[in-house]
């Protein structure tokens, strides 16, 4: 399949410009002066756990105003997301600021409506969200980063999809379809995550 069937084939809303440049950098800023850790992995319950050979990658804490702020423009936009999917979501989950530095990823794991994954709340996960706040490049520049692309595969069909970041877009997708984070190789890869039920 060639590169635009297959990011058809996964469903991806897209939407640029979700944040403008200012917002990234100064939530960039923030999360460099928050504190942080390492990002637990979820599967089997809500307690989850850090796992480096699954997830390696460090969470971020902003100040309780930026996660707020981020929560109401992910709800802002929760509409146009559901009726992308053609589904109803009533609400999203509190937003996970990450950074991926060199040699950090995520594996090919999905994030709800499987059996593989049981997550003790009353909203199932059905949109995940995911927003880049730097770009990807191929070559080492300024604030950007190389690798760390989000990879979308079907094992059905043996079909992936690498998306590269741009700073402000935000793609949603089925929590079911199988994603990962490949290796960031050079730089450090900002983004937030979130979930819509």
């Amino acid at each position: 399949m060639t590169k635009s069937h297959l990011s058809d084939h996964f469903d991806l809303c897209l939407v640029s410009n979700f944040l403008d440049a200012d917002t990234c950098r100064e939530l960039i800023t923030e999360m460099r002066l928050s504190l942080a850790g390492p990002a637990p992995t979820y599967g089997q319950g809500s307690s989850g756990e850090v796992n480096e050979r699954v997830r390696k990658v460090t969470r971020a804490q902003p100040s309780a105003e930026i996660v707020a702020r981020v929560t109401q423009r992910l709800m802002d936009h929760r509409e146009r997301v559901a009726e992308h999917f053609g589904i109803i979501l009533s609400s999203c989950e509190e937003p996970q600021f990450l950074c991926y530095r060199t040699g950090d990823f995520f594996v090919a794991h999905q994030d709800g409506n499987t059996g593989l994954v049981r997550l003790d709340s009353d909203n199932l996960r059905r949109v995940s969200v995911s927003i880049f706040l730097n770009r990807q490049s191929e070559m080492s520049e300024g604030d950007a980063y190389c690798g760390g692309s989000l990879v979308f595969s079907d094992w059905r069909s043996s079909g992936k999809f690498e998306f590269a970041g741009e700073a402000g877009t935000l793609v949603a997708f089925r929590s079911e379809i199988t994603h990962e984070v490949i290796p960031v190789t050079h730089g450090e890869r900002y983004s937030i995550v979130s979930w819509y039920g």
